[in-house]
């Protein structure tokens, strides 16, 4: 399945090889900033403009009802991460900060010793001590514009509002790391991602209306 969100607080779930649309529905009347499947295939979540994470069980079929959502958030939903094990998720805010919530019941979860143990599926927040050293120096906190660590966990991309795509080494947790550059994107790089395979990245530029194909060497 993919999921596509909407501007208008709709989004659509397709079947992948038909393209056919297997359900929809629109819970909010704002943009939907990301959608996430969880690792077990069993849920959706959809992060909105409202603050709002909102969870559906897919295994009740297309009628998508929604079983939990997050509360609490501070600002729009950046970015969205599910745990290994799909019982948790990570939210990144407008307001810069990082939450983590139980899936589907949407409890903010505070205790850090609790947060360090999880294994994450994804990482794709710019936010965290595991990602520390992606942000330069006197750079202001709207720069880094998103990140992607690699299926192998070993490197991590990022794009920014400078139009450059940056590898790093991940974990990524002293500030400044070492990074190598690459140049092509127009400013304000939207969302970078790596393939399945992590042979490639890819890149979607913002005033540019470009997508770039790299290959990873």
């Amino acid at each position: 399945m993919v999921s596509i969100g909407m501007e208008n607080g709709e989004f659509i779930v397709l079947l992948v090889n038909s393209l056919t649309v297997w359900g929809k529905k629109r819970d909010r009347s704002v943009t939907i900033q990301d959608i996430r499947f969880s690792p077990d295939n069993r849920f959706l979540a959809v992060g909105s403009v409202e603050s709002a994470v909102d969870f559906y069980d897919l295994s009740l079929g297309p009628s998508l009802n929604r079983i939990g959502y997050c509360k609490d958030i501070p600002g729009f939903v950046i970015q969205i991460d599910f745990s290994a094990d799909s019982k948790h998720i990570q939210v990144s805010t407008s307001t810069y900060t990082r939450q983590v919530h139980e899936v589907p019941s949407g409890k903010i979860i505070t205790e850090q010793p609790v947060i360090e143990r999880i294994t994450w599926a994804t990482w794709t927040s710019i936010l965290g001590d595991e990602v520390l050293g992606i942000w330069p120096r006197n750079a202001e906190k709207a720069d880094v514009n998103c990140a992607c660590v690699s299926h192998a966990g070993l490197n991590l991309v990022t794009g920014d509002d400078f139009g450059l795509i940056k590898l790093f080494d991940f974990p990524c947790s002293e500030k400044f790391a070492k990074h190598k550059r690459y140049f092509g994107h127009s400013a304000h790089v939207t969302n970078v991602r790596f393939s399945c395979d992590d042979k490639y990245a890819v890149s979607a530029g913002g005033s540019d209306c470009s997508l770039f194909v790299w290959k990873c060497q």
